[in-house]
């Protein structure tokens, strides 16, 4: 048994002392880019006495790892979905949205259709919720509304390898209010979230619903773009902040936004991070928008690696934070829901999975998404 532990026991004291010889890079490091301001005999002393573990207790994100990490393939995903959502209404199950390029598309289906019966069977919460989102296909009798009237369609509609997009809208008619899910804020999602109020206000969306659970956040000049379309007046929407200037951008509205006075919740979750859970704060604060769900993640760091020694081992580090126009500083604590919904961290990854899952239930039965249009109908 010794035999065996012995080689271990040199192999471990050796990555030891290849670390420290790591030590003096690591105490430049946070004395040239660390966001908050630490001694340098601290740092050295924490080293010392801790090792590179010793770091969080400056920084909870410090972190030493190898400065090229493998990517992983993410195994291919086998869910099916028809491309469609469901929702509840007054009584009767609608389609909330039909995705372009779809096989709900190609049914003939429209957003706002009223679902009269599916497989035969007449439609209710419970009837889809047990036939929509389960083998290969099913099929619908709706109603649609027309300028005269109404009319009833049969559609055979199929389930193949079909995804949400990662941000999208629709129009509900009966409460005047434009749902927006934004998945991420990456490059361009501003302009095409604007694009896309312009059209649901035209339609006559008085009220919006912006779903940002389970986003990572993304790019901040993107959430802080759509922030200025709802800014009452000019000044910040956005801040980085940082000790050091290279890291700090302070984002403005230039004047009042174009959907400035509109009503606005936004449905937040433990998974609500970043620029997301910044965006939900920053509108609270500018455009008075309630929050609805569990309080964000708490982590609105911004982390960069800086390479250590020759070899391939750099530490990650805070450099700076997001900010609300408030200064409220969101890092551990998040931003709390103004409406708390009393769901379980694996309710709220149940939820999270059935986006994930291009799931036409996901907001069937919603009840973050009720709550908000209840709070937005007052």
């Amino acid at each position: 048994m010794n035999k065996l532990r012995l080689p271990l026991f040199f192999l471990l004291a050796a990555a030891a002392c290849s670390d420290k010889s790591l030590y003096n890079d690591a105490a430049k490091a946070f004395e040239r880019h660390s966001y908050q301001q630490h001694s340098p005999g601290k740092v050295r002393e924490l080293l010392e006495t801790k090792g590179f573990s010793g770091l969080t207790v400056l920084d909870s994100r410090a972190l030493l790892i190898k400065a090229k990490r493998q990517v992983r393939q993410k195994p291919p995903r086998s869910e099916v979905s028809s491309g469609l959502l469901a929702g509840y209404r007054n009584g009767a199950v609608y389609v909330f949205k039909v995705f372009q390029n779809s096989p709900a598309a190609a049914a003939g289906l429209k957003d706002g259709d009223r679902i009269v019966e599916i497989d035969g069977v007449k439609a209710s919460p419970q009837a889809v919720a047990e036939r929509m989102d389960a083998g290969f296909g099913f099929s619908l009798k709706t109603e649609r509304r027309l300028a005269k009237g109404a009319a009833l369609a049969d559609a055979a509609v199929k389930r193949e390898a079909f995804f949400f997009p990662l941000i999208f809208g629709f129009y509900e008619p009966g409460s005047e209010t434009a749902y927006v899910k934004i998945g991420m804020f990456v490059q361009g999602s501003s302009a095409t979230v604007i694009s896309g109020l312009e059209a649901l206000t035209g339609l006559g969306a008085k009220k919006i619903v912006f779903d940002l659970r389970g986003s990572g956040g993304g790019m901040p000049e993107e959430a802080a773009g759509l922030l200025a379309a709802f800014a009452p007046r000019a000044g910040a929407v956005l801040e980085i902040k940082s000790r050091h200037p290279g890291y700090c951008r302070n984002f403005e509205a230039r004047g009042r936004g174009r959907f400035a006075g509109l009503k606005t919740a936004v449905l937040i979750d433990g998974a609500t991070a970043m620029a997301a859970e910044i965006f939900a704060q920053s509108l609270r604060e500018l455009a008075g928008a309630r929050l609805v769900g569990g309080p964000t993640l708490g982590s609105v760091s911004v982390i960069r690696t800086f390479r250590l020694g020759r070899g391939t081992k750099g530490l990650e580090l805070s450099v700076a934070r997001l900010f609300p126009p408030s200064g409220l500083d969101l890092e551990g604590g998040g931003a709390a829901p103004d409406f708390q919904l009393e769901l379980t961290r694996a309710q709220e990854k149940e939820i999270r999975e059935e986006w994930g899952a291009s799931s036409e239930l996901a907001l069937l039965g919603d009840r973050a998404y009720g709550k908000a249009l209840e709070i937005l109908s007052k």
